[in-house]
């Protein structure tokens, strides 16, 4: 009798023992899956990051322009103040207000290229 019982305790155990490892496995596989994902999103977000870097020194570079042409305007501004002073040619003037001009729209659209980026 006492065989019979190691031999049913041995059969529920090894049920337990198959049961259990094969949880193991999926647990290993559920495992393997959410490694690869988790570099999948971790390359992902260096990506993201090298994106962002790019899209940083863009809007830096856009900045200096942005800055050079306002100077630009400045510079040809006080030389008609003082061109006033001077009494300079009309036609000169005229060149340095279209000049201006000129300037001042490549700074609009620049500033408008800027805030529709933002947004």
């Amino acid at each position: 009798m006492d065989n019979q019982i190691l031999k049913v305790n041995d059969q529920g155990l090894k049920i337990e023992l198959e049961k259990m490892f094969s949880r193991i496995k999926v647990l290993v596989e559920k495992f393997n899956i959410t490694k690869d994902e988790n570099k999948l999103l971790k390359d992902k977000v260096l990506e993201l990051e090298h994106s962002l870097s790019e899209s940083e020194i863009k809007v830096s570079n856009r900045n200096s322009e942005l800055l050079l042409k306002d100077k630009e305007i400045t510079d040809l501004k006080n030389k008609i103040l003082e061109e006033r002073k001077n009494k300079v040619s009309t036609e000169d003037k005229a060149q340095l207000k279209s000049r201006i001009r000129e300037l001042m729209v490549r700074l609009d659209s620049h500033l408008e290229q800027k805030t529709n980026n933002n947004f």
